[in-house]
């Protein structure tokens, strides 16, 4: 999963520090990227949880302000047309790993 995102086009930051915080029970994370101790982006990963419209909303009404927003999820997960259309409504990037 970092390699993926050190590799992706988000905008981050250069030599940005990263802050691992685990979602209880899932095996899943918040990982907060920083700079100079200024918060950059957040990521979600979805590796246990469900890719849903539920998790979307999430991301976008507790992510505030300028961070960018990325849900990372395993490369074989599939979706339908219809999250697939609300994720690119959003302002939340899909990083594939």
């Amino acid at each position: 999963m970092e390699s993926a995102l050190a590799e992706s086009n988000f905008g981050l930051p250069d030599d940005y520090e990263l802050q691992w915080t685990p979602l209880q029970p899932f095996d899943d994370w918040i990982i907060n990227i920083s700079k100079n101790e200024h918060n950059a982006a957040v990521v979600i990963t979805a590796h246990q949880m469900s890719m849903s419209q539920h998790l979307i909303s999430l991301v976008n009404e507790n992510a505030s302000g300028r961070l960018i927003k990325i849900i990372a999820t395993p490369k074989q997960r599939e979706f339908d047309d219809e999250l697939l259309s609300t994720l690119e409504e959003s302002e939340i990037n899909l990083l594939l790993y």
